[in-house]
């Protein structure tokens, strides 16, 4: 569907991607995920058109569209601040890109009508000015008019970071039942791990320009490629190396001491399954609790460092500052670079 073929962006003397080479499939939920500055909205804007290659090119269905005009390429966008007309009607936000491409008046109606339908806007929203309507109600005016003109691909750059937290899981949710009901291929850009885990099949990790993982989500969380892609994804206790020799002398598997080493904070275990005999023990303290209300966040000391744990908050584990612990890893669970 979509190829990125060796594609270089320079401003000036400055690379902001180099050598970017990535395929997403047609239908597919694809996210840029990387911290501000790592060069996931330049690669959006240079598929959608709005910067140019320095080198490579770019191909939708096998056709080359690196020097395509941005109304020509059929692809819908969402913008983070939502870019609506705001002396418009919502009625006229929405059928804007239709009147321009001169739909007949009752054609216009027929879709706007269908599409709010599609992302629930009611009929009495439509009469509204836009700066009368919620930040979530903008959102779906935003994304309704990028559907508006059914394009092959929608892009959408950081579309939730405006909403508070419980709007934003509420509309994640909505986006990918759209998303799937419609069959469009969505490119998401986002600096938030759990929206990039939650809604996507693929997830590419940016960092300084080039990409350093692609992959499912489950992918990317467990079998992180790099040390950036383990620490940018969730949270990873970074083992020590004394710590790294007592597994090595327990488990019997040899662990290089010149690596390093992560294990995700809820594989560490404070019990283990009947029959685990891969699981190593290691005596540990209790140094801090904080709660949570579904969960608690443990720190424990483990021979002169300290490791953190998550444990679900059933009633069943009751541990207190200063408490002496036994806590288990199993290499197989263990990160290493």
């Amino acid at each position: 569907m979509i190829n990125f073929q060796d594609i270089q962006v320079k401003f000036d003397d400055f690379v902001a991607i180099q050598n970017l080479n990535l395929f997403i499939k047609e239908g597919e939920f694809f996210t840029f995920l990387g911290p501000s500055g790592c060069g996931k909205t330049t690669t959006l804007r240079t598929l959608v058109g709005f910067i140019n290659p320095t080198k490579g090119k770019i191909t939708v269905d096998g056709e080359d569209i690196t020097n395509t005009p941005i109304e020509k390429r059929q692809i819908g966008m969402v913008f983070q601040s939502y870019a609506l007309f705001p002396t418009m009607s919502v009625y006229e936000n929405i059928a804007f890109g239709l009147k321009v491409q001169k739909y007949k008046k009752e054609d216009i109606k027929k879709r706007v009508e269908e599409v709010a339908e599609v992302v629930d806007l009611k009929e009495d929203k439509l009469m509204k000015n836009v700066s009368e309507l919620s930040g979530g109600q903008q959102q779906r005016v935003a994304i309704a008019r990028a559907l508006v003109l059914a394009p092959k691909i929608i892009v959408l750059d950081e579309p939730l970071s405006n909403l508070d937290a419980k709007l934003r899981k509420q509309l994640r949710k909505e986006l990918k039942k759209l998303q799937l009901e419609q069959g469009i291929t969505m490119v998401y850009v986002t600096h938030d791990q759990e929206e990039a885990l939650t809604l996507s099949d693929r997830v590419a990790v940016f960092n300084n320009g080039v990409v350093e993982q692609v992959g499912t989500p489950e992918e990317i969380y467990n079998q992180s490629k790099t040390e950036f892609v383990c620490n940018f994804i969730g949270e990873a206790n970074s083992i020590s190396t004394e710590i790294i020799d007592e597994i090595s002398k327990k488990s019997g598997i040899k662990l290089d001491p010149a690596k390093k080493y992560y294990i995700r904070t809820e594989k560490l275990k404070t019990k283990v399954l009947n029959g685990d005999q891969q699981s190593v023990a290691l005596q540990a303290k209790v140094v801090s609790k904080e709660f949570y209300g579904t969960y608690s966040l443990y720190k424990y000391e483990v021979m002169g460092s300290s490791l953190i744990n998550i444990e679900k908050e059933d009633g069943n584990f009751q541990y207190s500052e200063g408490d002496d612990v036994t806590l288990f890893i199993n290499p197989n669970d263990i990160l290493q670079y």
